[in-house]
């Protein structure tokens, strides 16, 4: 069993950039609130909307790093997965990283060779900072699970009952906790898995970082695919 270290951000402050430490500061995954116990269901379709909701300023840590950068690139920030399998990197090129996901935040020193030694222009790093805004971006994005509902492997019958549970129950929550869905779908709608897929019930919503947080909170209460149409 591997051996953890658990440190302060004061500690991590004194990273530099001959030396290579990981560091894990444990805490909880996102919860959703007393309507759902786990991440929200979320089309994929949204992702993009959910990330820029949850992005943290980075203004303050990008110009930090900015008198230290080598080229243009000062500041990269990726995610993979999503619920519970999420982690969020926040980087600054040939410097450092941050990775945050359910285990915790690691840290890494990348100004090394293979060998171990430093390479390339020292930067003090405001890892700090990073952590801060890891954890942030992670602690958001965790409470949701960005889902393609449908596969070209749904069943004739499953679409017959994701048909009529669009119709009848999906549609008219949404409508119900104040989003303007449409009109909901037609039965010819679910004639194959292929035309299902072109079901969705926010292609014609306009998004901005203000209306994300009340969608997410109807579709704690509307759910896309509840636990027994699966």
């Amino acid at each position: 069993m591997g051996r953890r270290v658990f440190v302060t951000a004061a500690a991590v402050l004194a990273l530099t950039a001959g030396l290579v430490v990981t560091a894990v500061l444990a805490f909880p995954a996102g919860r959703d609130g007393r309507f759902a116990a786990g991440p929200t269901p979320v089309p994929a379709s949204l992702e993009s909307y959910v990330f820029t909701m949850c992005e943290p300023n980075l203004d303050r840590l990008t110009a930090e790093l900015t008198p230290h950068a080598e080229g243009n690139q000062v500041l990269a920030i990726s995610t993979d997965g999503s619920g519970s399998t999420l982690s969020v990197g926040v980087e600054a090129p040939g410097a450092w990283r941050v990775e945050a996901s359910r285990a915790g935040v690691t840290v890494e020193n990348e100004n090394e060779n293979e060998n171990g030694m430093a390479v390339g222009s020292a930067v003090a790093p405001p890892v700090s900072e990073a952590i801060a805004a890891a954890q942030e971006l992670y602690t958001c994005l965790s409470r949701f699970r960005f889902v393609d509902v449908i596969t070209p492997a749904t069943s004739s019958s499953q679409l017959v009952q994701w048909y009529k549970y669009d119709a009848v129950v999906l549609w008219p929550c949404l409508a119900a906790h104040g989003v303007d869905v449409g009109d909901p779908p037609f039965r010819q709608d679910f004639a194959d898995a292929f035309r299902a897929q072109g079901v969705d019930p926010f292609q014609e919503l306009n998004f901005d970082p203000g209306t994300i947080p009340d969608l997410v909170a109807a579709l704690r209460q509307c759910p896309l695919r509840p636990s027994y149409l699966h």
